[in-house]
């Protein structure tokens, strides 16, 4: 099972997504297809998408945050779970690609 096919699970799973579709466009800013597609050929993320896949986690991750701060602990499996498909695509871009930090368009490194 490819990288890209296990966070889908995690995310659907822990109700983060509920379809492929959604998985696509809002985590991967692709087509509707895209994860189907790439399913289907044994695809895994590149490198662009994993970038976007990992933004769109880490605006979670602060929203999570956020939502602590007025919750309580409540928010906090959302952290957890959030955090952990962060480091698994951090994980992937270092290992696969050679990429350590992602650069955000304000020069922050890994904090976009």
């Amino acid at each position: 099972m490819s990288l890209m096919e296990k966070i889908y699970d995690y995310l659907h799973q822990n109700a983060f997504v509920e379809t492929a579709e959604e998985f696509s466009t809002d985590w991967c800013w692709r087509s509707k297809s895209w994860f189907a597609v790439q399913k289907n050929k044994n695809g895994e993320f590149s490198i662009p998408v994993a970038i976007n896949c990992l933004n769109k986690t880490k605006i979670n991750i602060a929203l999570a945050h956020l939502k602590r701060k007025k919750l309580g602990s409540i928010a906090d499996s959302d952290i957890q779970i959030l955090s952990e498909v962060r480091d698994q695509l951090e994980q992937h871009l270092l290992e696969q690609h050679r990429i350590a930090a992602v650069v955000c368009n304000d020069g922050q490194i890994s904090k976009c």
